[in-house]
């Protein structure tokens, strides 16, 4: 098994890490280290029974996570894109692929289990590539994500009856499918109501612990004896996983669940694809190259023009309901969990699921190209589109034609409207830019100069009179899109003052090697806000405050960037060179009795102060000799800091 596993995360280790270099998702890397590693190629799977077994508890993991995505405001709030467009998709999906199915000569159970496994939509391809490509925001994406959520809810009854529909035929399933429910029922509202009264408190003591440890096996030990409740109902145990996860979804501490739940997750789930493309004959290419093609088809032009047609009976323009359906027109990861649950379940054959599961490789692997040109493709079958996309453009050089001398925010979130505020009290002329429709919406409906548009776009900068403006400012949390911004912005006026907001100080180099002139962290003005007010009530001289905050802003925050980080908060794969560390010096050290420089290692960092008696010196001279029980404060990178302690230490 030992020999298996090594095999296995080789193969996986090398293979998603090409499929992510050429941006396919890495669920399609897994599946081809199961088909090399099955029977059906080199056969280095022994004991696949077992990785079944633990990528079981994978599918457990992966439906406790889309359950925290699946919030009760969330679902209020976007019902009408959910009800109107995602009921619709799953129904009509459902429909015609039981109809296709029973016409090939599949029985209706078998069809119907078909029909759930190629409904869904693989929500991790549609949300990476719309976050990457700044559209989650956009009416496309909005309608997108109301029907992955509501595909999302559509597992539970998949979960429930497929096992019923596999059971030898009576005389009736109305007996066995109200028990199901009936057992649905309680379970949820065994899950609902523990989770309120018992759940719910007990995960706010555990956080107050700040254990780390102990949130995760407390998480680990809530998704999995969920798992076991509906299991003991004689349900599916990825069933009361996701109903755990909706519960933990209405806590404060969603998003800290789902970053402690993830590298489980990722690891199982990497394994139950691995099982998946272990039992997968590739051959089913070679011999069955039409079915696959027409399954293929189906999920992307099928699936996809069918929610283009609901999306445009819904409303929505032509070219909005051709970019959602060709962002939906995919298989999906779960629907390789759902044929797991109906091969298991006896449901479906093994041999005829393989031009199904061939058909959503397929698609997997051709959609993100798609959805990368979902607005060129959208423009091209659908003219009158490409109007109303420039009708944004043009509404901002219309606004932006005689301004001069404004201030251009790019991102009219909380940061940027609290600073227009200060713009409108000072009569400084401004323009905004912003992604989210509906922000742009009720701030234009306010008498706000904000549009809508892509601030990473240079023809949208120089709508906006870039090159007449004073100076930009660009708000945005998200790294990419400011760097993005800013590398336009430099390549179009290459003169103008350049302000730039960050979350913290571990990018600010980056950012000033883009071209801006001044980058404001978040974390680090807080910080020196709290001490403005501080040392005010403490009756300090304002004059002076002033001064010495000014010399910390000095050099971009040189002298204030350095602080004692926690382990965790260590990321090695972004070092930087504002860690302090201090290097107690013991007796046995080989450093004892010699000079500061001495040490070659200590050239790479900086001595920021010596501690000896209980006395600090700053800035030590490089003479001074080191004594047992001294205390060396150095400032540098990770590494740099950690070959100066091992040199005192050893010598090495």
């Amino acid at each position: 098994m030992l020999n298996e596993v090594l095999i296995l995360l080789f193969l996986s280790i090398i293979s998603v890490a090409v499929f992510r270099r050429v941006d396919v998702p890495a669920v399609l890397g897994y599946l081809v280290v199961g088909l090399l590693a099955g029977n059906h190629a080199f056969g280095w799977i022994h004991d696949s029974h077992a990785i079944e077994q633990i990528a079981e508890i994978g599918v457990v993991f992966l439906l406790f996570t889309i359950g925290l995505e699946v919030s009760i405001p969330r679902l209020f709030a976007m019902r009408h894109i959910v009800l109107r467009i995602g009921a619709v998709q799953v129904l009509v999906s459902i429909a015609s692929t039981i109809l296709v199915a029973m016409w090939l000569g599949l029985t209706w159970q078998a069809a119907f289990a078909v029909g759930g496994a190629l409904t869904m939509s693989s929500t991790a391809i549609v949300v990476k590539l719309l976050t990457e490509q700044y559209e989650l925001r956009e009416p496309h994406g909005n309608i997108s994500l109301g029907v992955l959520l509501f595909q999302d809810l559509a597992v539970v009854p998949f979960l429930v009856l497929i096992p019923i529909f596999a059971e030898p035929e009576s005389e009736s399933l109305l007996v066995p499918i109200s028990l199901a429910l009936a057992k649905g029922a309680l379970a949820f509202a065994v899950i609902f109501y523990a989770g309120q009264y018992l759940i719910r408190p007990a995960v706010r003591k555990v956080a107050a612990t700040r254990s780390s440890e102990l949130f995760t096996l407390f998480i680990l030990f809530t998704a999995l004896i969920a798992a076991w409740l509906t299991s003991q109902l004689g349900l599916s145990l990825a069933m009361g996983a996701f109903l755990a996860g909706m519960m933990l979804a209405e806590t404060e501490y969603q998003h800290h669940v789902e970053n402690e739940i993830r590298p489980f997750r990722d690891v199982l789930m990497g394994l139950f694809f691995i099982s998946v493309g272990s039992q997968f004959d590739w051959h089913v290419f070679l011999n069955e190259p039409l079915a696959v093609t027409v399954l293929t088809c189906g999920l992307i032009i099928g699936k996809g023009g069918a929610i283009m047609i609901i999306t445009k009976l819904a409303g929505f323009s032509r070219g909005v309901a051709i970019r959602s359906g060709i962002l939906l027109g995919q298989g999906s990861e779960f629907g390789f969990a759902l044929l797991a649950v109906a091969i298991a379940t006896g449901l479906l054959a093994r041999d005829l699921s393989q031009p199904i599961v061939a058909s959503i490789i397929l698609s997997m692997a051709i959609s993100p190209l798609l959805i990368r040109h979902n607005e060129r493709i959208a423009c091209r079958f659908a003219p009158g589109y490409e109007a109303t996309l420039n009708a944004h453009e043009i509404s901002i050089a219309e606004a932006c034609k005689d301004l001069e001398g404004h201030v251009l925010l790019c991102g009219f979130g909380r940061t940027g409207q609290n600073l227009a505020q200060f713009f409108k009290r000072l009569s400084i002329p401004y323009v905004a830019l912003e992604t989210d429709t509906d922000i742009v919406t009720e701030a234009r409906e306010a008498g706000e100069t904000v549009f809508y548009g892509d601030a990473s776009n240079a023809e949208i900068l120089r709508l906006a009179g870039i090159d007449r403006a004073r100076v930009l400012v660009i708000s945005f949390t998200e790294l990419k899109p400011t760097e993005n911004i800013a590398r336009q912005a430099r390549g179009i006026c290459g003169d103008i003052p350049m302000i730039v907001r960050t979350l913290d100080d571990r990018n600010l180099e980056r950012l000033l090697e883009l071209g801006a002139d001044e980058v404001v962290p978040d974390t680090v003005e807080s910080s020196m806000m709290l001490a403005r007010h501080t040392l005010a009530e403490l009756g300090q001289n304002p004059a002076t405050i002033d001064e010495m905050l000014d010399e910390a802003r000095a050099g971009h925050y040189a002298r204030i960037r350095a602080y004692f980080h926690s382990a965790r908060d260590i990321d090695l794969s972004k070092p930087d060179d504002y860690h302090l560390h201090s290097i107690e010096v013991l007796g046995s050290y080989h450093g004892n009795g010699r000079r500061l420089d001495a040490f070659k290692s200590l050239e790479r960092v900086r001595v920021i102060a010596l501690r000896r008696s209980g006395v600090t010196s700053d800035a030590p001279l490089a003479e001074v000799e080191l004594r047992p029980d001294d205390v060396l404060v150095v400032e540098g990178n990770p590494e740099d800091i950690q070959a100066a302690e091992i040199e005192i230490m050893c010598g090495l």
